[in-house]
C-alpha cells in the first residue's frame, strides 16, 4: 500500500501562524507535526519510498523537514494532485492511503482504515462541530451515501476526518473530477478547487461503495491558533501519563534540595537546582537548567537548551519549546516556539511564535468580565472555543515594556509592539503599533500647594 500526504495552502484561519508556516510544520510536543504523520504512516507499516508527499504553501520549509527521509516522493506543488493522477494512475492499482495536511491521526486508526475489506473507505468522526463548517458525510448501514460540504445539519450524520483508503477506480473519480463540488444544498458557496469528496461522489454515483470507519482515537482537525493549544495539550496528558518513574539521563543531576511530587524524566546534561518545586509529571529535554526556586505544575515538556529558573512558574499543560529563557517571576502557560524570552513579571497564556522577546511586565487577561469565551471574526465568519480567550503572537515579534494583551488577541508576525500599549484588537503581520499621548503641563510647587 501506498500513502499521499497532502500539504495545505496557506490557512488564514491559521493567523498569526499563517505567514511562517506549513499547517503540518507547526510543533507538536517540539517536534514538527508532519513527522508525526509520516512516523504513523511508518507505524502503519507503509515503506518510505511508498510515501508521497505533495508539497504546496511554503514548499522550502517541507523539503528541509524531509531532507532526513532518503526515500520519501517529494511531489512538486507545480503539479496538482489531479494532473498527477491522470499522468500516474496505473502505479497505483493496489490503492492508496491518502491524508490530508491538516489532520493528525493515530497510527491505531490508519491501520483501521487499511484493515478495511472494502475497496474505497474514508476515516469518519461523530460529528463534534456544525454541519456548515466542514465537509461531512451521509452515512446509512456503515456505507457512505454521499458527502456534503458545509450543509445544514440534517444532511450528514458524520464529519470527514482527513484520511481515505482508495483503490484505483477512486482514484481515476478524483482525476477527472470537476472542481467545487456537484451535489450542495441548494444556495451554498463553495470555492472553485478540487475536492476528493466531489470525486468520490462521481465514483459512488457509478455504483461503487465507500465504507465509513469511525475513528476510535481523537483526530485533530488544525484550521485555528487555538487548535495548537488543543493538540500539544491532549498528547502531553497522554505522554505523561505514561511515566511511571524518575528517569535521569547522563551527566544530569536533581538536587536533593529540590521538592518533586511526581515522576521526572530528565535529559542528558541537565538539572534541577535548590528550592525548585515540580508538581506532577514533567518531561525535560537536553542542556536544561531548571533552579533558583522555579515552579513546575505539570504536565509539562520543557525543551532542550532552555532555562527555567529565578522564581518563574510554569502551569500545567504547557510545552516550553526549544532554546527559551524563562525567569525572573515569569509565569507561562500554553505554547511557546523555539526562542522565545520572558522574563522579569511576566504573564502570558495561549501560544508565542519562534524568537518573539517578551517584555518586563508583559501581562494577558483570559478572563472577560461576563466571563464568557471570546468570539473571534474571521472572514466574516464568528467562532469560538475553550482556548478562544489565549493570546497568539507570530514569529519574531517585538512587545514592548507593560503590554497588557486583551482576551483572545492575536498579534502578527514580525511586529513590535511601543511600551505601555493596551492591545485590544488584532494586530497584522509586519506593524509597527505605537501609542499616542497627550500631555498636559501646569505650574505647580510649593505655592499651589497652598504656601
Amino acid at each position: 500500500m501506498k500513502a499521499f500526504l497532502l500539504c495545505n495552502d496557506r490557512q488564514d484561519k491559521m493567523f498569526p501562524f499563517d505567514k511562517h508556516y506549513q499547517v503540518n510544520s507547526l510543533p507538536l510536543l517540539n517536534k514538527e507535526m508532519i513527522f508525526w504523520q509520516i512516523e504513523q504512516l511508518l507505524e502503519s507499516g507503509i515503506s518510505e519510498s511508498d510515501i508521497y508527499v505533495f508539497l504546496n504553501y511554503k514548499a522550502d520549509q517541507t523539503r528541509r523537514l524531509l531532507k532526513k527521509y532518503k526515500n520519501i516522493q517529494q511531489i512538486e506543488s507545480s503539479i496538482s494532485l489531479d494532473s498527477f493522477l491522470r499522468t500516474n494512475n496505473e502505479t497505483f492499482e493496489e490503492g492508496v492511503i491518502i491524508q490530508k495536511g491538516n489532520y493528525l491521526i493515530t497510527s491505531n486508526d490508519i491501520t483501521s482504515l487499511m484493515a478495511s475489506e472494502a475497496a474505497s473507505s474514508v476515516l469518519l468522526t461523530h460529528k463534534k462541530q456544525e454541519s456548515i463548517d466542514m465537509i461531512g458525510a451521509q452515512v446509512e448501514n456503515n456505507q457512505v451515501v454521499k458527502f456534503l460540504a458545509h450543509a445544514r445539519d440534517h444532511y450528514v450524520t458524520a464529519e470527514v476526518s482527513g484520511a481515505y483508503k482508495l483503490d484505483k477506480r477512486a482514484l481515476d473519480s478524483i482525476a477527472y473530477a470537476n472542481y467545487g463540488f456537484n451535489h450542495r444544498v441548494t444556495g451554498s458557496m463553495i470555492p472553485n478547487r478540487l475536492f476528493l469528496e466531489n470525486g468520490l461522489n462521481d465514483y459512488l454515483e457509478e455504483g461503487n461503495r465507500i465504507q465509513a470507519i469511525f475513528a476510535q482515537d481523537k483526530v485533530h482537525h488544525l484550521q485555528f491558533p487555538w487548535d495548537i493549544l488543543h493538540v500539544n495539550s491532549d498528547y502531553l496528558e497522554k505522554y505523561a501519563e505514561e511515566l511511571q518513574e524518575t528517569t535521569i539521563g547522563d551527566h544530569s543531576f536533581i538536587s536533593e534540595e529540590a521538592t518533586i511530587n511526581g515522576h521526572v524524566t530528565l535529559g542528558e546534561h541537565s538539572f534541577i537546582g535548590k528550592n525548585v518545586t515540580i508538581n506532577g509529571n514533567v518531561i525535560v529535554g537536553n542542556n536544561v537548567k531548571i533552579d533558583t526556586g522555579a515552579i513546575i505544575n505539570g504536565p509539562v515538556l520543557i525543551g532542550d537548551h532552555s532555562y527555567v529558573k529565578d522564581y518563574a512558574k510554569v502551569e500545567s499543560n504547557t510545552v516550553i519549546g526549544d532554546e527559551n529563557r524563562i525567569g525572573h517571576n515569569a509565569e507561562i502557560e500554553g505554547v511557546t516556539m523555539r526562542g522565545i524570552s520572558a522574563i522579569h513579571y511576566s504573564e502570558m497564556y495561549g501560544v508565542i511564535g519562534q524568537y518573539v522577546d517578551v517584555a518586563a511586565a508583559c501581562v494577558c487577561g483570559i478572563l472577560r468580565f461576563n466571563d464568557t469565551s471570546k468570539t473571534h471574526r474571521i472572514n466574516g465568519r464568528s467562532y469560538s472555543d475553550k482556548y478562544a480567550n489565549a493570546v497568539f503572537i507570530g514569529d519574531y515579534t517585538r512587545t514592548g515594556v507593560n503590554n497588557v494583551f486583551f482576551p483572545g488577541v492575536k498579534v502578527g508576525s514580525e511586529c513590535a509592539l511601543y511600551p505601555g500599549l493596551n492591545i485590544e484588537k488584532d494586530v497584522s503581520h509586519e506593524t509597527l503599533l505605537i501609542k499616542k499621548e497627550e500631555h498636559i503641563e501646569k505650574e505647580w510647587g510649593n505655592k499651589k500647594y497652598g504656601w
